[in-house]
Order: structure tokens, then C-alpha cells, then sequence
């Protein structure tokens, strides 16, 4: 496994991270208690350290659920939770908010410090108030030792930067942006990095659009470009190619990205992901990318 490390941090995590979203049970698939406990074992055991969690995912059981199947294991790993959204349209960054949010996780987690805490999902709230409440909250608790690095998470990369020259923040959180379908995060890295800022990739397969059978009904591509990747997907099954196994391995690929978290539904997926991750993309695969890429967009 490959460690990266936070700039100006002691952190270092897996470039290879377990996104615990599916514990929230979010997706087609519910995960039941003993497979996630498999999960998180064997990451830990082939050599993931960092796991990523939210109290929006499952209304807080995902975070609940990692806590606790972790056990003493949390403060063995590096983990990163998010403060602000904790619904579909519910948003508090207040400060009263957040320090009950970050006190609530370190409960949960029997731990003395966060590693890393994103605003989450910044684009839904006036930047005014990321900028002038949330950040400035978080570096207080940051100084008083609670948080080690503190970053923003979204889905619009123009917004995330447009606060990152702003505030100085250790890293952003983006998903979906270094996968087949859209690689825009290769475009802003750049910037990021001139900033000093670290960045993190989320969901190589597309919040599930890129895999057979567990796209969520609530994905927000249209039927027709999801019909589009299900019949791309047969045709290249037909010729022994496996569309999620590419997609996987086209974003691990991409090595500026300080870790790519991939959501973790299953024991079997996870099995599969990490034979993946250590088997090299061959030449076959490699010709066949930007064919697939260009099919897909």
C-alpha cells in the first residue's frame, strides 16, 4: 500500500481509503453488521488507514456503525468526518452546531482528537457562511488541539476553490471528479496545489453509476446516460472486460490525489477492489481507456 502525507501534517493515509458511506445503508445493497465488520478488517489488514464517515450518511448510522465496529482500532487509523449537513436539505454551520458535531464524533470514536473535519457539501450554503462562521470555527478548534487538519468537501470544484484562495484550509474533498466520465479534477490540481492545498478523490465508480448492479435509485444522471453505460457495460463484458474493474484502476491511477476514497458496500467488492489495486493496469486495458472514455462522454 501507498502512504501519502498531509502537507504540513504528520498524517499519512492510504492512497487507497475505505469511504463508509454504505455503512448508512444509502445504496441498493444493505450492508449487515458482521460483513462490515469483515470489511473493516480486512482493509486494516491489507494496509487501509484511512476511513472517511459523515453524520449525514444514513441520517448518523454510518458513523454510529463505523464507531462502533472499529472499536479500538479508531484511534489505530486516520479518519476524517464532516460537520454541516445532516439531511437532505438540512445544513447548520452554526458554531453551536458544530462544536456539538465534533463532540458527538469524538464520543462516538473514544477519541481525544479528529484527524481531519470537511464542511460538508459546501455548495448548498451561502459561501459567507463557510468563509465566516464554519472555517474560522474549525481553526479555533484546530488550535485547541481537537482537529488536526481541517478541509471543505463538495461537488463543484469552482466552488471549492473559490473558498480555498480565500481561507487557508489543509485539503478539499471532491467526488466523482477523476473518473471515466469526467476527469476536471486533473484541471484544478494545479491550482489546489499552488494554494498549498492537498486533495482528496471520492468515488472512482461514480456514486455507483459505474458498476452493474448497484447504482442507487436517487443517482442524479439522467436514464439516458445511464442506459448508455449499462449497454457499454455488456459490450465490453462480451470482450472479457470488465467496465468496474477499469474504472477502478483508471482512478487509482492518478497519483497527484493525496487518497481516492471508494465507498465499501460489500465484502466481496471490497476483496475485489483491493486485487485490483494490486494488479497493474497491462497494456490491453491501457489501449482500451480512452476508447471507453470517449464512448462515455
Amino acid at each position: 500500500m501507498i502512504y501519502n502525507t498531509l502537507d504540513n501534517t504528520d498524517i499519512s493515509i492510504s492512497e487507497f481509503g475505505f469511504g463508509a458511506s454504505p455503512l448508512g445503508n444509502i445504496f441498493n445493497n444493505p450492508i449487515s453488521d458482521n460483513e462490515a465488520q469483515r470489511c473493516i478488517k480486512t482493509a486494516i489488514d491489507n494496509g487501509i488507514n484511512y476511513f472517511d464517515v459523515a453524520p449525514y450518511y444514513g441520517n448518523g448510522l454510518a458513523e454510529k456503525r463505523l464507531a462502533t465496529l472499529l472499536g479500538k482500532e479508531s484511534k489505530k487509523i486516520i479518519l476524517s468526518t464532516k460537520v454541516g449537513r445532516y439531511g437532505k436539505n438540512k445544513f447548520d454551520f452554526s458554531t453551536n452546531k458544530i462544536d456539538e458535531s465534533i463532540h458527538h464524533s469524538l464520543k462516538l470514536f473514544s477519541r481525544e482528537h479528529l484527524d481531519i473535519v470537511f464542511c460538508h457539501d459546501i455548495e448548498f450554503v451561502d459561501s459567507k457562511t463557510i468563509l465566516e462562521t464554519a472555517l474560522p470555527h474549525l481553526i479555533k478548534l484546530k488550535k485547541k488541539g481537537m482537529i488536526q487538519a481541517i478541509g471543505i468537501s463538495g461537488y463543484p470544484l469552482d466552488i471549492l476553490y473559490n473558498i480555498a484562495k480565500q481561507f487557508p484550509i489543509d485539503l478539499i474533498l471532491s467526488y466523482s471528479q477523476y473518473t471515466l466520465i469526467n476527469q476536471s479534477l486533473k484541471t484544478y490540481q494545479k491550482k489546489f496545489q499552488k494554494l498549498g492545498i492537498n486533495s482528496i478523490n471520492a468515488s472512482p465508480f461514480d456514486m455507483g453509476l459505474l458498476t452493474q448492479h448497484n447504482c442507487p435509485t436517487w443517482h442524479p444522471a439522467s436514464n439516458a446516460l445511464q442506459k448508455k453505460i449499462k449497454i457499454l457495460a455488456n459490450n465490453y463484458h462480451k470482450k472479457g472486460i470488465s467496465l468496474e474493474k477499469v474504472a477502478f484502476q483508471y482512478t487509482l491511477s492518478y497519483k497527484q490525489a493525496l487518497s481516492h476514497l471508494i465507498g465499501i458496500g460489500s465484502h466481496q467488492e471490497l476483496e475485489q477492489c483491493i486485487n485490483w489495486y494490486k494488479t497493474p493496469l497491462d497494456s490491453f486495458q491501457k489501449n482500451n481507456i480512452q476508447t471507453i472514455i470517449n464512448e462515455l462522454n
